[in-house]
């Protein structure tokens, strides 16, 4: 009797085992192959965008000196995109593009462009296609855009908005614009501080209901933000006294004595003559560039924006932190897809040049990377050497949460190289700047292997369709560079090129990308509305 209980017990334990064994192993499986046409649960995404931020300006990207631990661990179980070109080199075009996943010259919105972002357009970006599609959607930070070119208000285009147009302040509660109000009841007195209390307020708040996508974008190290950080005596652009003479700054652990007594690497160009590199005939300094980025054209006053540009950068990245450790504690982490970029590079004395709107690597290049705790652990901690357009985020954004991207959309999603899947991807890319104002001439150019060709035209302020239509004009200036012999892009081969091979195919890419680009155009306008802004 006893030896019979004791087999039905351990009879009916194994069956307990087994019952819970074909659970464990159905559960899986139907985990692993979803019937067909089953949505997976779609993850959240946060997009980080960055100001006037160059490329390799992390600790965990090679940087000698910068302080970025937070960013760093991302990088390291994320992957880098290392040759990825932002589509146009100057804020408020760069962010249209971002947002509608087109070039400049399709969307036609700019700085000196005749044209404004139209309701029918903002419908076909990334935030209007996730929020139509069940997203929760926010925007913190600096949209800018709609300071230039939009008429509706952007913080009805978002369920969350913690936003401001145009430039800020480091201290934006010291800047009194109806742009600027909520931050001026945010508890941190500094800006980067107060857009994390955004963030984790926005964290807080998403209904648990929903998929969300946040945009941050951050200010910083945008020269509005490092020439405010102490003014002074001297006006707007403050670099004679170090920024740690304001009594705000004393005893701050990023902003008071870091990267003060360090060797920073100064670029020998500065204060040595532009003109060498690019003719005054094409880019005149004096009509405006050398007076915006003014600091950048001197020794003393570049190696305090060095400090000040680090120096935002490292508390940026203390933000960025918070953001992850707010994920764990809630859960999120194994769910939330991020993204980083910068709207461009910069220049910071380089050629003796400050600011952007070129197509040097230091302008037009920017730091990409992709944290996606999905990536399988043999691809993590790996850089990706791929040409990537600014323009493939939006098209990444909309591929992770189940959408197609609309036809305008000319990138494509870099989610497939990110999980170690690099066939058919693309070996050049067209890279152009339309900012005109400051004398910039218009510039356009193609990338390819170890190359970089540029050609430019004197710019027009206000430019049309015509304007850019550059069939039958020869470039008033061209530059070639051999990137892997020459990455500092410092020695013009173009003379020693001119009746090669190399340089008639290059020629030819670039007029036929640029008139596609135009005859795209001409499509458009037939198929979207689009309007003049006020005034013409």
């Amino acid at each position: 009797m006893i030896l019979r209980i004791v087999f039905i017990k351990t009879l009916k334990r194994y069956f307990i085992f087994a019952y819970c064994l074909i659970g464990i192993i159905v559960h899986l499986f139907l985990s692993c192959h979803q019937r067909p046409g089953e949505k997976a649960s779609p993850p959240n995404i946060i997009f980080i965008l960055t100001d006037d931020q160059r490329d390799n300006t992390f600790n965990a990207m090679g940087h000698p000196f910068v302080k970025t631990p937070h960013i760093d661990e991302l990088i390291n179980r994320g992957v880098r995109f290392s040759n990825t070109y932002i589509a146009e080199p100057v804020c408020s075009p760069s962010r249209v593009s971002l947002f509608t996943g087109m070039h400049e010259r399709l969307h036609g919105v700019g700085f000196s462009s005749s044209y404004q972002l139209t309701e029918e357009q903002w419908n076909a970006s990334y935030p209007a296609l996730l929020r139509e599609n069940g997203y929760y959607t926010g925007f913190i930070g600096k949209f800018g855009v709609e300071y230039y070119t939009f008429r509706g208000a952007a913080s009805e285009k978002f369920d969350y908005w913690y936003g401001h147009d145009g430039w800020t302040k480091f201290f934006p509660k010291d800047l009194k614009s109806p742009s600027c109000e909520p931050y001026h009841q945010a508890e941190n007195d500094i800006i980067t501080p107060i857009m994390g209390e955004a963030i984790e307020q926005f964290l807080q708040t998403a209904p648990d209901s929903l998929p969300f996508c946040l945009s941050v974008s951050f200010n910083v190290p945008h020269g509005s933000q490092t020439t405010s950080m102490y003014m002074g005596y001297d006006g707007w652009h403050c670099m004679t006294r170090p920024a740690n003479e304001n009594p705000k700054l004393k005893g701050h652990r990023f902003y008071d004595m870091l990267y003060r007594d360090i060797d920073l690497h100064i670029s020998p160009d500065v204060g040595t003559d532009p003109h060498q590199h690019i003719p005054g005939s094409i880019l005149n300094q004096d009509l405006g560039r050398n007076k915006t980025y003014d600091y950048d054209y001197k020794l003393q006053t570049a190696r305090e924006h060095y400090i000040r540009y680090y120096q935002t950068i490292t508390g940026m990245d203390k933000v960025v932190g918070d953001i992850v450790q707010s994920l764990r504690d809630k859960g999120l982490s194994d769910n939330t897809v991020i993204i980083f970029a910068s709207d461009h590079g910069l220049l910071m004395g380089e050629y003796g040049m400050g600011g952007k709107a070129l197509l040097y690597d230091l302008t037009s290049k920017i730091p990409c990377f992709i944290y996606d705790p999905g990536i399988p652990e043999k691809e993590k901690g790996k850089t990706i050497d791929k040409l990537i357009s600014s323009l493939d985020i939006p098209s990444t954004i909309l591929g992770y949460a189940g959408i197609q991207p609309p036809q305008e959309m000319t990138g494509k999603s870099f989610k497939p190289l990110a999980y170690g899947q690099h066939a058919d991807w693309r070996d050049e890319l067209f890279l152009e700047s339309l900012f005109t104002l400051r004398d910039n001439p218009f510039c356009e150019g193609i990338r390819q292997g170890d190359w970089k060709y540029i050609r430019m035209y004197n710019g027009v302020v206000n430019y049309d369709e015509a304007d850019v239509d550059f069939r039958n004009r020869e470039p008033e200036f061209e530059q070639l560079f051999n990137l892997k012999n020459d990455p500092g892009e410092r020695n013009n081969l173009i003379q020693r090129y001119e009746h090669s091979e190399l340089l008639r195919t290059f020629r030819e890419k670039t007029a036929t990308y640029s008139e596609e680009m135009n005859r795209r155009r001409a499509d458009y306008l037939e198929t979207h509305v689009c309007e003049k802004k006020s005034g013409e």
